[in-house]
């Protein structure tokens, strides 16, 4: 990723962060019955000043509790001003997210064209030089917890073979091979495994991100 839209992110992420934790919580603030007591209560203390007559502690410290609690209406204005921010953002994002998937799109309809496709900087035929995987491993597909499974071979070209019931046939990719078995749309990195020699098995996709790291820069 460009370091100076890295850097845009990161600032965005702290911004959030920090808003998220300098943010007061809500408090529901005086009721309407809870607000004319209030009301009465600053009247009534006002009518005895007037009188010069001392106001009684009972009906000061109501005057105090019932003050304090309606001073909590600005942390609520400071918390509907922060949701209005995050809802903004929000929809900007929204608009940006859309405008990157059509740029993502457009690119990946323009690389069709002929042989093992390239996929984040990396194809088949990279992973095969850099050791990562072999002609001699063994493949399967698989798309569903419970679905059927399909054997695959990796061709010196970056093509690969896959085992159906009328006998192997070659794909130009590891997408174009599980969209076709499949018959529906699939991300062949992420569905294709490698099957190791103890048993288990990898997704070609995590393969892909070790040769990305190594290779990073």
């Amino acid at each position: 990723m460009d370091k100076e839209l890295s850097d845009h992110l990161k600032a965005l992420r702290q911004w959030i962060e920090e808003k998220r934790r300098d943010a007061p919580k809500p408090s529901p603030g005086l009721s309407s019955e809870e607000r004319k007591q209030l009301e009465a209560v600053n009247n009534a203390v006002e009518q005895l000043n007037k009188s010069g007559v001392p106001i009684p502690e009972d009906l000061r410290r109501l005057k105090l509790k019932l003050s304090t609690r309606d001073t909590t209406a600005s942390d609520n204005t400071k918390i509907e001003s922060l949701r209005t921010e995050a809802e903004e953002l929000i929809e900007n994002l929204t608009i940006i997210v859309k405008a990157a998937r059509k740029l993502k799109d457009s690119l990946k309809t323009n690389n069709q064209a002929g042989g093992p496709k390239k996929h984040y900087g990396a194809n088949v035929r990279d992973l095969i030089r850099h050791g990562l995987i072999s002609t001699d491993d063994k493949l399967e597909l698989q798309w569903s917890k419970d679905g059927p499974k399909f054997e695959g071979r990796i061709i010196p070209d970056g093509t690969i073979s896959v085992k159906e019931a009328t006998g192997w046939k070659q794909y130009s990719s590891l997408s174009a091979a599980a969209k076709e078995v499949s018959q529906c749309s699939l991300n062949g990195w992420e569905h294709w495994y490698r099957i190791n020699r103890d048993g288990t098995t990898t997704s070609l996709k995590e393969i892909r991100a070790q040769y990305l790291i190594g290779n990073d820069g």
